[in-house]
């Protein structure tokens, strides 16, 4: 498996993780804060595909 395809498998758990923590009436904070982990996910993956 490539770093890219890891990073994606990655992001996609992170975002669910994201999802079930709005669809559950998570606490601002860590909604926020997972919001950041798959952002920073989404700009590395980027970065990936454009090299």
């Amino acid at each position: 498996m490539t770093q890219k395809e890891r990073l994606k498998k990655q992001i996609e758990r992170e975002r669910t993780q994201l999802n079930f923590l709005i669809e559950n009436g998570g606490k601002v904070e860590e909604v926020y804060r997972q919001s950041l982990i798959v952002d920073r996910l989404v700009e590395r993956y980027l970065e990936l595909a454009a090299v």
